[in-house]
């Protein structure tokens, strides 16, 4: 029985969410994007729009925005119970990778040949960016040849073929793993073999204490501390989440949500509109250029922060994650998963005067009142079950045949949609 997890501290993974749920095309009062199907549509609060109004813009966004708190470092002395990548792991990716993967593996069990391709999956798509560290927790106490694999694996690994034999071991893994142990040794130094090894040499190491004791502190230390069982994930030094299935989708969209994290802002956006003059913005895409009018008197908190986003570069090369025919288009999450934002929220901005009650209304997206960051769509139809809880900031001038263009997807659905069309830039005129 493996022991019941006992580590000393919680680490959960925090992103900035812009939602969660889904949109049922044949279910139009759906809002976009919500906590729960509980959540309420808010009514504006005009005698608060009224108070925010009296003061400048620069003190309406420090009381209407909120930023997130930098991420704390551990200090010099902070002891952790995974020792930090060294030059004795097996690796994959560069070392100054943005993000780093440490799997805890049986090369026996079968999740962890799953996890493999994965892994391998991910390291392809992300060359530059992510780091996997492949550790040993040979579950001795279950699987009779947990102990023999990790001494093949390391004794191949004396002549450069550590990863050759991984992909054996875990590729192979149905060919091996009803052996008896005495099978599987002759098995494995055939393999070793056939990869081009030296066979004296690689018997030698594997034979060696050496290679057992590698195997044996693993398992020690590792079922010492709790670890509940494999694959044991860490992604940046948190432990994945015991409720999240470990797929190439869900690892992929935080990949992507960890790199945006480095990306985000840890403050509120500065001044960069006047609200007595003009703006209008062209979002050029790969199917073509939308032209919207924004308006910053009714809106100046949120048509600021879609400027200064702009400028940023923050919407340069992201897709509309999500499109949703005869209801909306969206899009401002650079990480494509529907759940990544700036890095701060900030409050709605609701006037009577504005309502969803035309195609093109341009708007932000929220996962509840007052969350909004950097997610907006835009409407394809006269949307009335959305008045009230979105803020609307603009209007498309030219270009809705162009939306008419974008790639249906929904980002939650299984399997997954088609890539979604990519936003080039997105520039601001000042009139």
């Amino acid at each position: 029985m493996v022991k019941q997890i006992r580590l000393m501290f919680i680490v959960t993974l925090v992103f900035f969410t812009a939602g969660c749920q889904s949109f049922s095309p044949a279910n139009q009062s759906t809002p976009i994007i919500v906590p729960s199907p509980s959540a309420t549509i808010y009514s504006p609060d005009i005698s608060v729009q009224q108070t925010m109004k009296s003061v400048n813009l620069a003190q309406r966004i420090a009381a209407g925005c909120t930023a997130k708190s930098p991420r704390p470092t551990p200090g010099p002395t902070e002891q952790s119970l995974f020792p930090l990548p060294g030059k004795t792991d097996w690796q994959l990716g560069k070392e100054q990778a943005a993000v780093t993967i440490i799997s805890y593996c049986d090369f026996q069990a079968q999740p962890c040949a799953q996890l493999a391709v994965v892994m391998k999956q991910l390291i392809a798509e992300f060359p530059e960016q992510v780091r996997w560290i492949y550790r040993h927790y040979p579950l001795t106490k279950i699987n009779d040849k947990a102990t023999l694999a990790v001494q093949a694996a390391e004794a191949a690994g004396k002549q450069g073929l550590f990863w050759s034999i991984f992909d054996v071991l875990y590729g192979k893994q149905s060919d091996w793993i009803h052996l008896s142990p005495t099978e599987f040794q002759k098995w494995v130094s055939e393999q070793v073999t056939k990869l081009g090894a030296n066979t004296a040499q690689f018997q030698q190491a594997f034979q060696s204490q050496e290679a057992i004791d590698i195997a044996e502190r693993a398992w020690q230390h590792n079922s010492s501390i709790g670890m509940p069982g494999v694959p044991f994930i860490l992604l940046d030094g948190k432990i994945w989440p015991a409720d999240l299935p470990l797929t190439y989708y869900t690892l992929k969209d935080y990949i992507s949500l960890e790199l945006l994290e480095k990306r985000q802002f840890e403050s509120c956006p500065p001044v960069v509109i006047d609200e007595t003059k003009s703006y209008q913005a062209t979002i050029q895409t790969e199917k073509g250029n939308i032209l919207l009018q924004l308006y910053p008197s009714e809106a100046p908190i949120t048509v600021n922060n879609f400027v200064f986003l702009a400028q940023q570069g923050w919407y340069d090369g992201i897709t509309f994650h999500r499109v949703i025919k005869d209801y909306i288009a969206q899009s401002g999450d650079p990480s494509g998963s529907g759940y990544g934002g700036p890095g701060y929220t900030f409050i709605n901005e609701i006037t009577p005067n504005l309502k969803f009650d035309k195609p093109g209304r341009v708007a932000m997206a929220n996962s509840g009142k007052d969350t909004n960051g950097s997610q907006f769509f835009i409407t394809y139809a006269e949307a009335p079950q959305l008045n009230g809880g979105y803020t609307i900031f603009g209007q498309v001038m030219d270009g809705m045949s162009v939306l008419q263009k974008l790639t249906p997807r929904n980002p939650t659905d299984y399997p997954p949609p088609p890539p979604g069309d990519r936003i080039i830039t997105i520039t601001i005129t000042e009139q």
